[in-house]
């Protein structure tokens, strides 16, 4: 029972809110997103020297700007080691996701967190800034298609201040959000429609990375979880994506069950 509830615990997805359910559907959009490097001191030097053995990563949630609203799950990115003086930190990891809630103001939003020992050794884990990645543009249904990098900018404090009320959209041009200056994170994000084979082994709005076990995908190759392109293996039939084996960047989809024969 308790492997049970631990394993239950750990997949919960939060709904999206009420409202936004009850809008009309569309179809799902694939998406991957790559989060490169951290760049410029987000990790204060106070912390530095306050606690030892400080590493970084990354959290990325859904939230709804409209209804102030977080949803899915948080995915973690692994976490890695800081330098002093603080410089650019790699992460090249990419993300895979599916959602039908194709509006401006579904957005993810990137945490950075450092975690480290205190003086006793116990653990701490603070927040160091934040920023909103934009997923939809202001035309609708049109999704971010450019594939270039681009640099997100980071904000002081954490995620739970977009839940204010006096914070309205665009959050980023609002007075009370102060910007990390020199601050900012590499990323690149883009449609991903090799994912769609999969998107019955996938719930919607659920982050997932290429290096997670998921029931029904092949594990991918290679230490980054990432293909280069997405593509029909070879030998697999060629007809409606939904039968036989597809090969998607990151991981590869085994669709068994959708057809006979597969």
């Amino acid at each position: 029972m308790n492997d049970w509830h631990r394993i239950f615990t750990q997949n919960v997805l939060v709904p999206p809110h009420p409202q936004r359910a009850r809008q009309p559907w569309k179809e799902s959009t694939a998406f991957q997103c790559v989060l490169k490097w951290l760049d410029g001191p987000v990790i204060r030097q106070g912390v530095l020297e306050v606690l030892s053995e400080v590493e970084c990563h990354l959290r990325v949630s859904f939230f709804d700007v409209t209804y102030r609203h977080f949803f899915g799950r948080t995915w973690k990115t692994t976490v890695k080691p800081t330098k002093r003086p603080p410089s650019r930190i790699v992460f090249n990891e990419p993300l895979y996701f599916h959602t039908s809630l194709n509006h401006p103001h579904i957005v993810a939003v990137v945490e950075v967190v450092a975690e480290g020992k205190k003086r006793d050794g116990s653990l701490q884990t603070l927040s160091c800034g934040f920023g909103i990645l934009r997923i939809f543009s202001n035309q609708p249904d049109s999704p971010i298609s450019a594939s270039q990098d681009k640099r997100l900018r980071l904000y002081h404090g954490t995620p739970r201040a977009l839940l204010h009320p006096l914070l309205q959209d665009p959050a980023e041009q609002n007075r009370h959000m102060t910007l990390i200056e020199n601050c900012s994170l590499q990323y690149t994000l883009k449609p991903h429609p090799a994912l769609e084979p999969a998107f019955h082994l996938l719930p919607e709005n659920l982050l997932v990375s290429g290096l997670q076990q998921i029931p029904g995908l092949l594990p991918a190759h290679g230490e980054s979880g990432m293909w280069p392109t997405g593509r029909w293996c070879p030998g697999d039939p060629g007809a409606a994506p939904a039968c036989g084996r597809a090969q998607w960047s990151g991981l590869r989809a085994e669709a068994a069950g959708r057809c006979t024969g597969a």
